[in-house]
């Protein structure tokens, strides 16, 4: 299984996504956030919904994230994984991403594949549940995530957004942004996965060897999703996280979780990636 983080991004022009702190700043600047409310993500995105409210915050991300955006590797790499998966016979991906951006939708789309988002409500009746919406164009409130079993991983891959998304529609009412204090708060105060997910994704979540891309612990909204799935636990499968330059702190936190680090830059390593894939279809090995 594949994490994105935000690292996965690359700062340029227009045409690149933000990266967590990019977007801290621009959200600092736009609502004159006083320094001492600035610097973290979840830090001034709580000061700009105390005091303006949750609609000017959510308009301001929608104008960011309602673009665009062009397709990173990473993105494209796992959008050429589908048909590699049918041919081995191998059950598709579930990728699990903090981004609110449809990048990765866009690469799968250019590749022609279809794919199903499952999506983290954060604002309104449905807050703390996950919306389904199907590669068949369907779309749902997950309200009995135990007796849901209408997420087709054996058929397509599947988007899981942990922190919701932007929704670029007219109505825009599918859009929900983790994003401040009070939202990771939320999300720690409410049950474990199991009660909250699809109990597909749940079980797969669960046993399932876990890549980090692009993710450091700077990145700390991630940690609350994954306490929610491991509690202080480590991961029972083998897991890797692509790190490069990590600190003595980060490489012992993912010790203490079973996870190997590795030093390579993400571009590298997606590029060594892909040549393995190649072999692994040319000889029938992959797996």
């Amino acid at each position: 299984m594949t994490v994105l983080g935000t690292g996965v991004t690359l700062n340029g022009g227009s045409d690149y996504l933000p990266a967590r702190d990019q977007l801290a700043a621009h959200l600092a600047r736009t609502f004159d956030c006083p320094r001492e409310h600035s610097g973290d993500l979840a830090r001034v995105a709580q000061y700009v919904l105390v005091t303006r409210g949750v609609g000017p915050l959510y308009d301001e991300l929608h104008s960011i994230f309602d673009r665009d955006y062009e397709p990173q590797p990473v993105h494209r790499l796992l959008a050429e994984l589908p048909a590699m998966l049918r041919d081995a016979g191998k059950p598709q991906q579930l990728i699990v991403t903090t981004h609110y951006d449809c990048a990765l939708e866009r690469a799968f789309e250019d590749a022609g594949e279809t794919f199903d988002v499952v999506s983290y409500i954060s604002l309104g009746r449905d807050r703390g549940k996950f919306l389904h919406r199907s590669g068949d164009g369907g779309e749902r409130v997950i309200h009995l995530p135990n007796a849901y079993a209408e997420v087709p991983l054996e058929r397509r891959p599947v988007v899981l957004k942990i922190h919701g998304e932007v929704d670029r529609g007219p109505a825009r009412a599918s859009e929900s942004f983790v994003v401040s204090e009070d939202d990771h708060i939320a999300y720690l105060a409410e049950t474990g996965l199991g009660g909250v997910l699809p109990v597909t994704l749940a079980a797969r979540l669960r046993r399932s060897h876990f890549l980090f891309l692009g993710y450091g612990l700077l990145d700390w909204s991630l940690r609350v999703f994954l306490h929610r799935l491991w509690s202080d636990g480590q991961v029972d499968y083998r897991s890797w996280a692509v790190q490069p330059a990590a600190g003595p702190v980060e490489r012992e936190f993912w010790k203490k979780r079973g996870v190997v680090p590795s030093g390579r830059a993400l571009d590298e390593f997606v590029s060594l990636l892909r040549v393995r894939l190649a072999d692994s279809t040319l000889d029938g090995s992959l797996s």
